[in-house]
């Protein structure tokens, strides 16, 4: 039994995650999309809640965790032409942002499991779960902002469970990440002392070694001595 469905995927993947260039490259992205989507979020709803530092959130549809298509459409109504324009963008720039977010975790995950027993690595298919639901999301979402305000419940309703999908994955991933970060610390130093004590043994062996040649080599010099 194994926690991975996808060993051979992930195995795949985390080789290819490891480019530094892509990593580098996903970082910036990533924050670059993020910004964007910042930007978006505010014409989107130009008074934000704020946190506890007094700091402007992503305060949109989907983060109110809508259960019904009722409760999609309430959001829907309360914007203008403009705001779901500034979503649909939003929309395009969260996409980047999660698909860019994904590579340096997926392969934080498999790096802190490679050398794990393979029935203990828990793979990336959590990161991918939630990556399609995220990008999923968004597709929903641009559909329903480019057929208002035509009503289609259906979908309202569907992405209100593809929302669900997304939050509990991101949260698993999360969970998973901090799980990778101890694992990875645990299993390094396994390594590191395992490999301790395999250096250790060779020294005592090359000093026996050189024991033992020392000791014949004596020998031979006293029986030259003898005769």
């Amino acid at each position: 039994m194994r926690l991975d469905p996808l060993p051979r995927l992930t195995s795949t993947l985390g080789k290819a995650l490891g480019n530094p260039r892509l990593l580098v490259f996903a970082i910036v992205m990533s924050k670059l999309c993020l910004d964007r989507v910042y930007k978006f979020a505010l014409a989107v709803n130009p008074t934000p809640a704020l946190d506890n530092g007094g700091n402007q959130t992503i305060d949109i549809l989907e983060y109110y965790h809508p259960s019904t298509a009722s409760d999609v459409y309430r959001h829907l109504d309360s914007y203008n032409l403009k705001q779901r324009l500034a979503y649909q963008s939003l929309a395009i720039f969260d996409s980047g942002f999660v698909v860019f977010r994904a590579i340096p975790i997926a392969f934080m995950i498999c790096w802190a499991f490679k050398t794990a027993p393979a029935k203990y690595q828990p793979g990336i298919w959590v990161v991918l779960v939630n990556v399609f639901a995220d990008l999923l999301e968004n597709i929903l979402i641009t559909i329903l902002l480019k057929s208002y305000p035509e009503r289609l419940p259906f979908i309202a309703q569907a992405l209100t469970w593809v929302i669900d999908i997304k939050w509990k994955s991101f949260w698993g991933m999360l969970g998973l990440l901090f799980v990778a970060m101890l694992a990875g610390i645990y299993f390094s130093f396994h390594a590191m002392l395992a490999n301790s004590v395999l250096l250790e043994k060779d020294r005592k062996d090359k000093q026996r070694a050189r024991q033992h040649v020392n000791q014949v080599m004596d020998r031979a010099g006293s029986s030259r001595d003898g005769a």
